[in-house]
């Protein structure tokens, strides 16, 4: 009896957590919401809605605000949302910074692209991602950037990791398109610095029941996911952070034969395995912020 409620009690949460997600997610691919376009003078209504998540897990929350060209002579404004969980101790080391960007491609005439795979699905994780931490006494601060204008040029990144200036970071993790797709597998590319680390990542995720695989060569992960048109290591936002000399990891699910397409969209999404996907990159997370953490930096 007692073993039924534990896994009833687990089922419940798992229920809770799925549906949270879900939510999120609706509400990001939502026409309301516009295809979460970038460029305005004013953030965008998702990026408010972001930080409204971020606010119910305790989080000190802010607008940073950047100017960045867009084609030949136009420019325009972005805004990312940094959320801050802080490490309260007497001695605190190097923060972690989690990005996901949330902006997509707005409307095209009457269409408008929902952007669920690209990229609702790494804020959605990211945000979860905070919602199980929040409270934890964690040993370094864990930054949380909603980043804009990615589609663009990647330039909410660059906005961030520009004003860092001399400050240390020990590493940054980034989530963009986190449904698993066919092979069922979630990959990760990270730099070359964090080699010493293999063992401890991989075996981070041997107990999930996420398919993973790691490569520290955005070449290799091409030849191996079938997909050689793509550098992976300058299609999101761990790209400013590599060009910083900033560890970094990113997840993504490979390639997606919806992508930049309104066909990415809410149905598309299993969320069994992004449940899954979210429960795993939080242990990874756990992993380098806890008291058992190999501090590096």
């Amino acid at each position: 009896m007692q073993w039924l409620k534990i896994n009833f009690t687990l089922l419940f949460l798992f229920s809770f957590q799925s549906y949270a997600l879900e939510r999120d997610m609706l509400i990001l691919t939502s026409p309301e919401f516009e295809g979460r376009p970038s460029g305005g003078a004013q953030p965008h209504r998702s990026a408010y809605y972001i930080t409204r998540q971020f606010e119910k897990y305790g989080l000190e929350v802010r607008f940073d605000q950047f100017e960045f060209d867009y084609g030949f002579f136009d420019s325009a404004t972005g805004h990312n949302v940094v959320a801050t969980q802080y490490c309260r101790r007497a001695l605190c080391h190097s923060p972690i910074v989690i990005t996901a960007h949330y902006d997509h491609l707005g409307t095209r005439g009457s269409r408008y692209f929902p952007g669920a795979n690209d990229n609702a699905s790494g804020v959605a994780v990211m945000i979860d991602i905070a919602r199980q931490l929040q409270g934890m006494d964690v040993n370094r601060n864990i930054i949380y950037v909603a980043t804009d204008a990615e589609e663009k040029g990647l330039h909410g990144a660059k906005a961030f990791v520009k004003q860092l200036s001399s400050t240390q970071v020990h590493m940054n993790i980034n989530l963009d398109m986190l449904d698993l797709q066919r092979k069922n597998k979630l990959y990760a590319l990270a730099s070359r610095s964090l080699q010493p680390m293999k063992e401890a990542i991989t075996s981070t995720f041997a107990s999930t029941p996420v398919k993973f695989q790691l490569y520290f060569s955005a070449k290799i992960m091409a030849r191996r996911l079938n997909a050689p048109q793509i550098d992976w290591l300058r299609a999101s936002d761990h790209y400013p952070f590599y060009r910083a000399d900033i560890p970094f990891i990113y997840f993504g699910a490979g390639m997606d034969k919806h992508h930049h397409s309104v066909n990415d969209s809410l149905d598309k999404i299993n969320f069994e395995k992004l449940t899954q996907v979210s429960n795993a990159i939080t242990k990874f997370v756990l992993s380098q912020v806890s008291n058992n953490a190999a501090v590096t930096n």
